[in-house]
C-alpha cells in the first residue's frame, strides 16, 4: 500500500505543521515514510525530518525557509492560514494567499515531471470566486509578493465588498488554483485544492466567536474533525491521485449538496 501512496522516503513540506489541519495532515505522512519538513510559527510536537520556524505574512522568511529545504521536493501541503477578525484582512490576505503564493512558485522548480503535487487549503467561504473574481482580476495578476501588498493596501474597499480578508483570500486560493494547474500540467505537475466545512480545530474558537450559533448551521450531523481533511489531503498528493489536478475538493459529509438543493440541515 506504500507504493500506492508515492511518499516513502520523498521529501515533502507542510507548512501549518503543528496543528489542525495541518498536523493531522503531518501525523498521517510520516506514518507512510515521508521525510516532512514542517514549516510553521511554533515547532511541530510529532518527530518530523526537520522543522523550520516560518511566517507566511513575511516574504523574507519564506525565502529563508526555503532554503533550508534540501533538494528535490514531492509534494507541498498549504495547510497554514488566518481565521479572519481578529486579525486585520491585511494580515489574513498575506499568510492566506500571497505567502502561499510565494512559497508556491519558489518550490515548484523543485518538483520532479510526473511526481510533484501541491494540495492547498481553501474553503467552502471561497465558494463564490467565480462571481467575484474580476473585481480582484488585477490582485491575482501582481507579479511579486510586494505588488500584492500594495494592492491589497490600496483596494480596502474591494476586499470588504467580498465579506473581508478572509472569504477574499480563499476566494484568491481557489481562482489562482485553477489557472496555476494549467499552467502546471504543462510541467507534468498538479494542483489541487481541498475546501473544508467547519472543522473542530484551533482556529475553529474564532469562527464561533465571529458567527455564533449562525455556525451550526454550516455542519451535516456533526462538525469536520481535523483528521477528516487531513486524509483526503494527503490523498491528493498522492500517487493514486496521479491524474487528479486542477480540482476543488469540497469536504463537508455533503452540505454543499444539500445547500445546492435547498435541504441544509443541522
Amino acid at each position: 500500500m506504500d507504493d500506492l501512496w508515492g511518499y516513502k522516503g520523498k521529501v515533502v513540506v507542510v507548512d501549518g505543521a503543528s496543528s489542525g489541519m495541518g498536523l493531522a495532515t503531518t501525523k498521517l505522512l510520516i506514518d507512510l515514510g515521508a521525510e516532512v519538513y514542517a514549516l510553521d510559527v511554533k515547532e511541530a510536537p510529532v518527530p518530523v525530518k526537520k522543522f523550520i520556524k516560518v511566517d507566511l505574512g513575511v516574504k523574507a522568511s519564506i525565502d529563508t525557509a526555503v532554503a533550508q529545504i534540501p533538494g528535490q521536493v514531492r509534494a507541498l501541503f498549504c495547510c497554514a492560514g488566518l481565521p479572519g477578525a481578529p486579525f486585520p484582512d491585511a494580515d489574513v490576505i498575506r499568510v492566506n494567499f500571497l505567502g502561499h503564493r510565494h512559497l508556491i512558485e519558489r518550490l515548484v522548480p523543485r518538483m520532479q515531471a510526473g511526481e510533484g503535487a501541491i494540495a492547498i487549503i481553501s474553503s467552502l467561504a471561497g465558494a463564490m470566486w467565480r462571481l467575484h473574481k474580476l473585481s480582484y482580476q488585477e490582485f491575482l495578476d501582481t507579479k511579486s509578493f510586494e505588488e500584492g501588498v500594495a494592492w491589497i493596501e490600496a483596494n480596502g474597499e474591494k476586499i470588504k465588498s467580498v465579506q473581508g480578508g478572509y472569504a477574499f483570500s480563499k476566494e484568491c486560493i481557489n481562482a489562482y488554483a485553477r489557472s496555476k494547474a494549467v499552467e502546471l500540467a504543462r510541467l507534468g505537475l498538479r494542483f489541487n485544492v481541498l475546501s473544508p466545512s467547519a472543522t473542530e480545530t484551533p482556529m475553529f474558537h474564532y469562527f464561533r466567536e465571529q458567527l455564533g450559533e449562525v455556525l451550526d448551521q454550516y455542519k451535516m450531523g456533526r462538525f469536520a474533525t481535523a483528521e477528516d481533511m487531513g486524509q483526503p489531503l494527503v490523498f491528493l498528493n498522492s500517487a493514486m491521485a496521479g491524474f487528479i489536478s486542477g480540482q476543488e475538493l469540497q469536504v463537508d459529509n455533503g452540505l454543499s449538496a444539500a445547500m445546492e438543493i435547498g435541504q441544509a440541515t443541522t
